[in-house]
């Protein structure tokens, strides 16, 4: 029996479509999460009770940090078979989650969907990793951990939001490149959602629009973006946007005037291919400074 972690939005442990019981408990949560998040490497014992009891003292950690644990056993115990195998590697000194453990978490999900974007060739996605993207996109519910406040847990946060940005305009770039307008606005919009002041969205919605023969959107759309640029962060779109916009304006039918759509859609192309590369070494330098820390 499979045991499936939401860590989007918020925590939420399910065994056969039912509410995982003895995970109620806060800390306990907090605990399972933790593991979960450094991704199978262990996890010192002494740092691990640190993090989750911030303010208590020394002394007491280590036995709140043994009763989480027992809970969290007992838990999961609790609803798998005994041929399932452990959930945690316990040594001594560390704890960590067992590789073999019947545990299925959405966070890892989206980073596999991540990891397979930034590995794939520049153009359309095959149909098989357009697939995997999509769902791994659909499991953000909202942000990591909804409503808790640790600092490894906005560490975290952080990271994961970029990673599914990352996906979203991955996924815009393939629906223009496969001429699917519609799906790559939803892709747009949602991205909105998280950053409404991303350019590089604007500018693919902008493109999407026009794809679609809807003029007055993609102007609509410049509009949007210079006035959350403006609002949120004090700037105004970059000359390549302000181009984009004057193609469009200058366009006839929602296309592009005559000799003017091969020199703007190449302009435009080489733009979005520098932001995703972008926006990747911002995700990868998030996870390597993760990785790095003395704590995950």
């Amino acid at each position: 029996m499979v045991i499936r972690v939401y860590l989007f939005g918020r925590f939420e442990a399910r065994c056969d479509r039912r509410q995982v019981r003895g995970l109620r408990a806060r800390k306990v949560q907090e605990f399972l999460s933790y593991v979960l998040l450094s991704k199978q490497r262990p996890v010192q014992r002494e740092k691990l009770a640190d993090q989750l009891w911030q303010h208590v003292d020394s002394r007491c950690t280590k036995k709140y940090l043994r009763q989480a644990l027992w809970q969290l056993q007992r838990a999961y115990e609790a609803e798998t078979a005994t041929d399932d195998g452990p959930l945690l590697a316990v040594e001594q000194d560390w704890i960590g989650v067992h590789a073999e453990a019947p545990i299925w978490v959405d966070a890892r999900e989206l980073e596999r969907a991540y990891e397979s974007a930034v590995d794939a060739p520049v153009g359309p996605l095959t149909p098989l990793l357009r697939e995997q993207l999509r769902s791994a996109a659909g499991l953000y519910r909202g942000e990591l951990l909804e409503g808790w406040y640790h600092d490894w847990c906005v560490q975290y946060r952080d990271a994961y939001r970029s990673m599914y940005l990352s996906l979203l305009h991955r996924l815009m770039v393939d629906a223009e490149a496969t001429g699917n307008s519609e799906a790559g606005l939803l892709y747009g919009r949602r991205a909105l959602q998280e950053d409404r002041a991303s350019e590089r969205t604007h500018s693919l919605m902008m493109r999407l629009h026009q794809m679609a023969g809807d003029r007055t959107a993609a102007l609509r759309q410049f509009d949007l973006c210079e006035a959350a640029l403006r609002e949120d962060l004090g700037v105004v779109p970059q000359d390549s946007t302000r181009r984009l916009y004057e193609l469009i304006r200058d366009s006839h039918d929602g296309f592009p005037a005559a000799g003017a759509e091969a020199p703007g859609a190449m302009l435009v192309l080489r733009e979005l291919n520098r932001s995703l590369a972008v926006l990747q070494q911002e995700v990868t330098g998030r996870i390597r400074a993760l990785e790095g820390s003395p704590s995950p």
